[in-house]
């Protein structure tokens, strides 16, 4: 470690001092988060996914839930496990009217993507539909359940790359195909993207001219503490938010917000909501993150809970 000076580095995970781990171990340690960086013939690897997670000191009820967590099974959109370990209370003015307005929007449309349909479920009910209809989906249990569930009602099941997803989309010179979506330009008049992500250039690729995107998507800026229903589980997990989903990135036309505050009852229903829903904390693996998470556990335990807020709006763009 002579050659290399460490106060210049800083963890890329979350921004604390890196330091030379114990002697011989070939190593730099983050002061603030459990990452270690290695090195490899003394250079510093400092990439955060070949970073390893040093042990954590817990508690066997911590270790129990999480375990509970990660073992439940997850297909579709079927959040059931969590019934009693988490709570939602809606805006007093109502719930976002998504599947009205994709049901019209599909009626009048000639070819249709839905984007990481999950399970199919939200997707299914907007039948009939015109006779280009295509879903996407990247994880394996879901494909056979959206398939058996859409291919019925004409609509083609595509299994997907989970890059797809990636904000940033391919890049030039053949980078990172497997972000691309499957599909030829101006393949659809409407695509929908019900709580997913996705690159937004890529959409735009797919469409056709006066083709229309209808998603609803969950705000993960920044919420003040002093909000009612306190902070969200990006601030709180000090999480990597998708670049797409934060203020200031934009949208052409905004329609509709609603703020939505979620109480989770114990730690295993906070693991299990980001197992599931990937887009909200991208680089989210417990080890990572296993420290936060202790943190938040011991928290939740002292507040009998824990009560964050977000928002949820409903976003039409038409292509040019």
């Amino acid at each position: 470690m002579e050659p290399i000076n460490s106060d210049l580095f800083i963890c890329p995970q979350c921004e604390g001092a890196l330091q030379p781990g114990s002697q011989g171990s070939e190593r730099l340690d983050c002061q603030n988060c459990p990452l270690s960086y290695p090195l490899r013939d003394g250079v510093p690897v400092l990439v955060i996914k070949q970073a390893s997670a040093r042990k954590v000191e817990t508690s066997d009820e911590f270790e129990r839930l999480i375990s509970e967590a990660l073992q439940a099974p997850f297909s579709g959109w079927d959040f059931s496990w969590l019934e009693d370990r988490q709570v939602r209370t809606p805006d007093p003015r109502g719930e976002l009217d998504y599947e009205g307005r994709a049901r019209e929007a599909v009626a009048s449309a000639h070819a249709v993507l839905d984007l990481s349909t999950g399970g199919g479920e939200v997707l299914s009910r907007l039948a009939p539909f015109p006779k280009v209809a295509m879903a996407t989906e990247a994880y394996p249990p879901n494909v056979t359940e959206a398939a058996r569930r859409l291919v019925p009602l004409g609509v083609q099941v595509i299994w997907t790359d989970p890059a797809c997803s990636d904000s940033r989309g391919p890049q030039p010179r053949g980078q990172w195909p497997h972000r691309r979506l499957p599909f030829a330009d101006a393949t659809f008049d409407l695509v929908l993207a019900r709580s997913a992500s996705f690159c937004p250039r890529e959409v735009y690729r797919v469409l056709q001219r006066g083709g229309t995107l209808l998603t609803v998507q969950g705000g993960t800026q920044k919420d003040s503490p002093e909000q009612k229903g306190g902070p969200g589980l990006v601030d709180l997990l000090e999480g990597t938010s998708p670049e797409w989903t934060q203020p200031g990135y934009g949208w052409d036309i905004e329609k509709i917000e609603r703020r939505v505050t979620t109480i989770y009852r114990d730690i295993g229903a906070v693991v299990y909501f980001l197992k599931a829903v990937p887009w909200v904390i991208i680089d989210f693996e417990v080890n990572r993150y296993r420290e936060r998470l202790y943190k938040l556990h011991q928290r939740m335990q002292a507040e009998g809970g824990l009560t964050t807020s977000g928002s949820e709006r409903l976003i039409e763009v038409r292509k040019p």
